[in-house]
């Protein structure tokens, strides 16, 4: 393509609003959205990389297995930046790429595409050795948007699948080609748990950028910032040491990509730095994956204001600050929510998961202090644990609602807070951390209604994030309740058995269930010990006493730290769709805390 052509279409490109959601802070990156390459200047640009006919003597003269870059860190940091390099690894290049990388004491994140690590695996293995980082850049660099979803799948999973196949590293970052992205895209991969990473500043090194003019790109990056490189072009590599040295004038550092904020920080962050929580999360560093209810995380900030780092469109939290009024976040999205004019001082900060989403992760970022201020040492665990056990009472499903009917007052998810939920209120009465393992519909061999067949609530409780991701919870030695409740039942027996289920009526169906929950018990009493409390839970059903008669029965022949609580209680069950409210589960609290104050623990 000509030039002259290229530019036109690049014109065409710049006066396209790009999607409001691009990026975390689209307001401040349209315009370097705006200069992605189309696809004809992209394939001009790709032309000019050697060819593999001309990379195969390169590779021979590639020096051997570098080792971890030193982190450009320290205290002469005033600030981190995000180096990418897309396109890798290609073998005329990439060695020597990371060796001038190593030479600056520089780290990176390489955005690879899957053939190509098919292609050179081991060049991907020196990356990780290098002491680099790895970002998905799709199989074989499409223009992701044109394709279909499952296509778009396909593309991620199959490099996902590469780049763990050869390195042992999954990635958490995904950069779609030519920068381009809409919605849907970011659907799909939130689905595979990658965060979108686009640019602050574009070095063009794609376009024929000489040396002089890449390094004055790296010149405009400023704390947080990430640039985008790119792996083949030579003056890029050419371009390593001096950007190196405009860095160390700018007092800044290379810095690792936060999965949660999309943006550089210190290469040794960790969101749970400072943090205490007693929930199922998968620890990714920069940031802290979680999808069952109620998930809390606490810390202490010294300074008049504190940051909560947050990524997650789907799901509400509630966060306290001291005695202060709760402050609902109704789908914060990838932000950082700062709470300002706290006055000087230490601060208690806490913030909880409100709603559901077995499918879909939340990610936690950690806490971050103003000016002048300090995370402090994470707050002491508590001596007490409670692990809570059920379905959509336990999880708070609707409880804030006054109306049965709550389709015109936000639906279930702004009508849900798991953090006022009988559990939730039980602990903090009794001084206790806690874990409300819930999930709304599921039974112990039945779903709601018969619904799901297959699968129950024993499927998905061994496992860190439901149904998002089968890998089983790796329970830290910390965690060892004393107590576990346990509500499951009603979704078994709420509903009357139809034909074609498996079993052919309700006796039938109470014996596998009495079967099936002396099971789990055991598989508790494996999991955390014998002295441990098992506390197993009812209410009154409207249509059968199935669901008494099982439990009592379980817990009579249970053994002495087997017992039985029924939640005879006037329940108004004004929340939605006729789940407790507000006002029940304080009354529900109220019986059960009193219960347990009745136990040796």
């Amino acid at each position: 393509m000509k030039r002259t052509a290229a530019l036109t279409l690049l014109a065409g490109l710049l006066a396209a609003p790009s999607p409001a959601s691009a990026t975390p802070f689209a307001a401040t990156r349209s315009d370097t959205l705006s200069t992605a390459p189309s696809a004809a200047t992209r394939s001009d640009t790709l032309s000019t990389a050697p060819s593999a006919a001309t990379r195969s003597d390169a590779v021979s003269t590639a020096p051997s297995p570098v080792a971890p870059a030193a982190p450009s860190t320290g205290s002469a940091c005033a600030g981190y930046v995000g180096l990418t390099f897309d396109d890798g690894p290609t073998g005329g290049n990439t060695a020597a790429l990371l060796a001038a990388l190593k030479r600056a004491g520089l780290r990176a994140t390489m955005f690879n595409t899957g053939q190509n690590v098919d292609a050179d695996p081991g060049l991907a293995k020196a990356q990780v050795r290098a002491g680099m980082w790895l970002g998905n850049h799709s199989w074989d660099h499409p223009f992701m948007t044109q394709l279909t979803e499952t296509e778009q799948s396909t593309q991620i999973t199959r490099t996902q699948d590469a780049i763990a196949r050869v390195t042992g590293v999954r990635p958490e970052l995904f950069r779609p080609p030519y920068l381009d992205t809409d919605d849907a895209l970011r659907a799909v991969e939130r689905r595979f748990g990658l965060t979108e990473i686009n640019t602050d500043v574009d070095s063009r090194d794609w376009d024929g950028a000489s040396v002089d003019q890449i390094v004055a790109a790296a010149g405009q990056l400023t704390d947080g910032d990430v640039i985008l490189l790119h792996d083949w072009p030579p003056n890029t590599v050419a371009a390593i040491p001096r950007i190196a040295a405009t860095l160390r004038h700018n007092r800044l550092c290379s810095g690792r990509i936060s999965a949660v904020t999309g943006r550089a920080v210190a290469p040794g962050t960790r969101a749970l730095a400072g943090v205490h929580t007693a929930g199922r999360v998968e620890d990714r560093g920069t940031g802290a994956r979680h999808t069952w209810p109620g998930v809390y995380f606490e810390g202490r900030v010294r300074g008049g204001s504190v940051g909560i780092v947050l990524d997650d469109a789907v799901n509400d939290y509630e966060l306290r600050i001291d005695d202060r009024p709760p402050v609902n976040l109704v789908t914060p999205g990838r932000t950082t929510h700062w709470v300002r004019d706290l006055g000087p001082g230490v601060h208690t900060v806490r913030v909880a998961k409100r709603t559901e989403s077995p499918w879909s992760p939340g990610l936690f970022g950690g806490f971050v202090a103003g000016a002048g201020g300090a995370v402090l040492t994470a707050p002491a665990a508590r001596t007490r644990q409670i692990e809570f056990i059920g379905d959509s009472w336990t999880a708070g499903y609707g409880n804030t609602s006054t109306v049965r009917d709550c389709s015109a007052t936000g639906g279930i998810d702004r009508n849900t807070n798991a953090d006022q939920s009988f559990g939730a209120l039980t602990a903090r009465s009794l001084n206790a951390d806690y874990q409300l393992n819930a999930w709304s519909g599921r039974g112990m061999v039945r779903n709601y209604d018969g619904g799901d067949p297959g699968t129950d609530y024993r499927t998905y409780y061994p496992r860190t994030l439901q149904a998002a991701d089968p890998a089983v919870w790796p329970r830290p030695r910390t965690w060892k309740p004393q107590v576990i409740v346990i509500g499951l039942g009603i979704n078994d027996f709420s509903t009357p058995v139809h034909p074609g289920e498996p079993w052919p009526d309700e006796t039938a169906l109470a014996a596998a269930f009495t079967e099936a929950y002396q099971g789990f018990l055991e598989q508790l009493r494996e999991r955390y010990g014998s002295r441990s409390h098992l506390v197993l839970t009812y209410p009154t059903l409207w249509n059968t006493t199935a669901l008494a008669d099982a439990v009592e029965q379980i817990a009579a022949s249970g053994g002495p730290r087997v017992h039985a609580l029924h939640y005879d209680l006037p329940l108004d069950l004004l929340g939605c769709d006729w789940h407790p409210s507000a006002a029940d589960h304080q009354l529900l609290a109220g019986r059960l805390t009193a219960y347990l104050r009745t136990l040796p623990w």
